[in-house]
């Protein structure tokens, strides 16, 4: 009984590794990341867009025209603040040191900021 119970605490730590493996893959390289988020806000695609046509308010939403360019440049924002909004959120590194980081940031109960309420992730779990 006892080599089973160690054997269980033994596929615990690959398992956790592939858990946050999976979940990594899913945040990094999934379209609609926190980079391409704050892009839409300020070119008025976001929530805040929606809040001022359902709002019923006489505010025009206006949208750039849409071009078959899928640079992000060419959709009217600086390249220079997409790069600083990029190494903001890390998208600036490779991509094995942004999973470690990220697996260290979560054994030290580090789980970062919330992007709708502006408070850190550990305080909306204990909350």
């Amino acid at each position: 009984m006892a080599a089973y119970i160690l054997r269980r605490l033994a596929l615990m730590a690959p398992t956790f590794l592939g858990i946050i493996l999976i979940n990594f893959v899913v945040i990094q390289f999934a379209p609609g990341g926190p980079v391409d988020q704050a892009i839409a806000q300020l070119e008025g695609y976001g929530d805040a867009a929606i809040e001022r046509v359902t709002r019923g308010g006489s505010e025009i939403v206006q949208r750039a025209e849409s071009s078959d360019s899928r640079y992000r440049g060419a959709q009217g924002l600086d390249p220079a603040y997409i790069a600083e909004l990029e190494k903001r959120f890390g998208f600036d590194r490779p991509v094995h040191e942004r999973f470690f980081k990220m697996v260290g940031d979560y054994l030290s109960f580090d789980f970062g900021e919330s992007y709708f309420r502006d408070e850190r992730v550990v305080d909306l779990v204990l909350e």
